[in-house]
């Protein structure tokens, strides 16, 4: 098992008291797996890629464990932390431009962590950047790597940006809407880029995102996130083909399909609910088509739909569940479209 997350939680210190961000989140990957997370914006994705990573407030609270290839990293100091971060572990960014230093040439900046946690000689230093750089890619390698941000395109730097995190080869890379800012085209690129990095390296990553394209582009499974907790998991072509949950279905139920036309697309009214007022129950209840009294008052489980799916939502329970999901899921869905 590449990674293991065990009832991870998050406060941060708001107006002089905590509110909690993430709760009870558990999942595990396997080596070589590309894992979705999903959901809208304020959902809690881009907080558990940075509690994944432990880059987060003095003041925070995580808790719960993180295991990285069987080895508990959620109690490491910050030295340890350091050593694992960049090299068994890394991050892309949602916004290269933020996240390059513009003051540093490209070629600095990727040498960073090979300086950090290799004994390679300056020589062998530059000779992996440039192989990096043309693993990404990029063309004109040896003029490039003298160049600042600046001078670069966005898919650039997005490429400048996988090559800094790919510099150590680690087992976990963590992407963070990687493709949020770029077009159509070097978006597809990225991802193709993205899965030949998978199928060459057999590392498992972990793809933060919102848009439901990038998820059936490159996932294996796929967490959906509501409100900092996990309300659904299942393979991507279930969950595609069989979303449970009323959040699920909404979000699939919002993308435009080619060769179906429609007046107007499926919502979801309302909003995320913010960390410090969240509701008693299940905090998908006041957006959600078809709640019921339970819902309100009492926080679902997680319930096995079938091996590797499971979903948290009072629709469904272990007994009846089937019949009544199949009722459930074809009322939700005339709702939504209604």
């Amino acid at each position: 098992m590449l990674l293991e997350v065990h009832n991870m939680s998050l406060a941060l210190k708001r107006a002089g008291r905590y509110s909690k961000i993430l709760e009870d989140l558990s999942f595990t990957m396997e080596q070589g797996e590309t894992l979705g997370i999903v959901g809208e914006s304020g959902c809690g994705k881009s907080m558990t890629a940075l509690s994944l990573m432990q880059l987060l407030p003095e003041k925070a609270r995580l808790g719960g464990e993180v295991k990285l290839q069987g080895e508990a990293i959620s109690g490491y100091s910050k030295r340890k932390l350091e050593k694992i971060r960049g090299n068994q572990m890394s991050m892309i960014f949602q916004d290269p431009l933020t996240s390059l230093n513009p003051l540093q040439t490209v070629g600095v900046q990727i040498e960073e962590s090979l300086i950090l946690h290799t004994k390679k000689s300056k020589g062998e230093r530059r000779a992996r950047v440039l192989q990096l750089l043309k693993a990404v890619g990029l063309p004109r390698a040896e003029e490039l790597i003298d160049e600042y941000p600046h001078q670069l395109s966005g898919g650039m730097r997005q490429r400048i940006m996988i090559a800094i995190a790919m510099a150590c080869e680690p087992q976990l890379l963590i992407c963070d809407e990687p493709t949020t800012a770029l077009d159509v085209t070097v978006q597809a690129q990225i991802l193709e880029l993205m899965n030949d990095i998978k199928r060459q390296t057999q590392m498992g990553i972990i793809m933060i995102t919102h848009d439901m394209g990038v998820v059936a582009e490159v996932c294996d499974r796929v967490i959906v996130m509501y409100a900092g907790k996990i309300v659904e998991e299942a393979p991507v072509v279930e969950l595609f083909e069989n979303p449970k949950h009323p959040y699920t279905q909404g979000l699939l139920a919002s993308i435009p399909k080619l060769g179906q036309r429609k007046e107007k697309l499926g919502s979801i009214p309302g909003t995320v609910p913010t960390p410090g007022s969240m509701p008693v129950g299940c905090r998908f209840a006041d957006r959600c088509p078809h709640v019921m009294d339970i819902c309100r008052n009492v926080t679902p489980e997680m319930i096995r739909i079938k091996e590797g799916h499971q979903t948290a939502c009072w629709l469904y329970d272990e007994k009846e569940g089937k019949a009544d999901a199949a009722a459930g899921s074809h009322e939700l869905e005339t709702a939504l479209h209604n």
